[in-house]
């Protein structure tokens, strides 16, 4: 073969290879177009089958059947955990309705900070020691009332339109994660085989990312989960209006390191002592400080332990960044991010102090 023939031969497989790069690519970027309006729906149904997947594996060596065990667990996914959230989902949905109403309608008959005989005594008090006018800052809210009360009915309007979405998704959900629960174990064993490193490195990569969402799953959301109904519960039981409302946002406080359940108790105490009630206002401090702070502190460490690896500023910075970019599923993919990332460093590091990657 001449030199002319054997460069011919190169720019010819140097073109094919060309069109054909540029054809998979064109194909993947058409294949994320299709997929980018169930990202969620898939994260969300990967998230919960790998939560719950040890149950689904026992189901599996009880039943022998593994489509049968997948429905089944997917059946007890939905009734211990989807079917109530989305029931307290809506019922404090339908408290926000009321509570923006409430604001309104106040806003727009005139608010006084100094409406209650105990805030009008706190408030004398506290001018007296302090010298601060609580009067020029009731002004202030009144003034702001309507563009606070149009906030509050924007976001209201739009919770209240995504809930169909929302309701959908679940649905698309639920199939997701029983095809996965059916195929997860054949998929997941693929993805060693397309990771440059060798099958012990990719397998312990991937062991560590499952428990990453295990510590994530029972450590972050079941906690948080269970403050918001402690602190919802307790709300409750004191008179507090919007309890299930209080108790959402107990749920999303409490994911925050540093921050937690105690932005929404401490603030429902003050509001207690305001309106006089100082024996439920006890209680609440109580119960804020020992039973949902203490929830917190005690099962969170036990859940998680060093499932993650990650220091609790890089936590807290993962969360809240996750939170922005991913929204809820920021929760759980925040982490998960950080913890892939970090095992990658590491191959790497191996790599470069001569350790052998593949």
């Amino acid at each position: 073969m001449t030199d002319a023939s054997r460069d011919s031969t190169y720019i010819q497989r140097a073109l094919k290879w060309t069109i054909f790069l540029g054809a998979t690519a064109l194909i993947v970027y058409a294949c994320l177009l299709i997929l980018k309006p169930f990202l969620d729906v898939i994260a969300w149904s990967a998230v919960l089958a790998i939560a719950f997947y040890p149950v689904h594996q026992r189901l599996v060596r009880k039943t022998g059947r593994v489509a049968l065990s997948a429905f089944v667990c997917s059946v007890l996914v939905v009734g211990a955990l989807l079917i109530p959230l989305m029931f307290i989902t809506g019922l404090a949905i339908n408290q926000l309705m009321h509570l923006r109403d409430y604001l309104q309608e106040t806003f727009k008959e005139g608010f006084s900070l100094g409406a209650t005989e105990p805030l009008r005594s706190t408030f004398e008090w506290t001018s007296r020691r302090l010298g601060f006018d609580f009067t020029q800052f009731g002004d202030w809210i009144a003034q702001h009332a309507n563009e606070l009360g149009r906030v509050i009915a924007e976001h209201s309007l739009t919770i209240a339109a995504n809930v169909t979405s929302l309701v959908v998704s679940i649905l698309f959900t639920i199939f997701a994660m029983f095809l996965l629960f059916r195929d997860g174990e054949r998929l997941v064993a693929l993805i060693p085989d397309l990771l440059p490193f060798d099958r012990a490195r990719s397998e312990a990569m991937l062991l560590h990312i499952r428990e990453v969402i295990y510590g994530s799953v029972y450590g972050v959301v079941v906690v948080a989960l269970m403050q918001g109904g402690l602190c919802g519960v307790m709300f409750w039981i004191l008179g507090i209006p919007s309890a299930a409302l209080w108790g959402m946002t107990t749920v999303l406080t409490s994911v925050l390191p540093l921050v937690g359940a105690a932005v929404v108790w401490v603030p429902g105490t003050v509001y207690l002592l305001a309106v006089g009630r100082w024996p439920q206002a006890i209680v609440l401090a109580v119960w804020g400080t020992f039973v949902i702070s203490g929830v917190d502190n005690f099962l969170r460490p036990k859940l998680i332990g060093d499932r993650i690896g990650l220091s609790e500023l890089v936590m807290f910075f993962a969360i809240l960044g996750g939170l922005q970019v991913f929204g809820v599923l920021g929760i759980v993919l925040g982490p998960v991010l950080f913890a892939i990332a970090t095992s990658i460093l590491e191959l790497l590091s191996e790599r470069d102090t001569g350790g052998p990657i593949a």
